[in-house]
């Protein structure tokens, strides 16, 4: 996957309703690339192979 640009990272921080100005957005674009690289260098064994579901339990079973 391609390092996201400083428009990227701007991009997805409107849309969560958060501007970013520099410097905050070059560091929060090397930080958030850093972080995709090393979760993509994650390797667990089997992981690919796992569906996951969420569950909901319903309201009166809460605490």
């Amino acid at each position: 996957m391609p390092d996201l640009t400083n428009e990227d990272v701007r991009a997805l921080a409107r849309a969560v309703s958060l501007a970013l100005a520099e410097p905050e957005l070059s560091q929060v674009t090397h930080s958030l690339n850093a972080m995709l690289d090393s979760m993509a260098a994650i390797d667990a064994p089997g992981m690919s192979l796992e569906e996951y579901v969420a569950v909901a339990q319903p309201a009166d079973l809460e605490d």
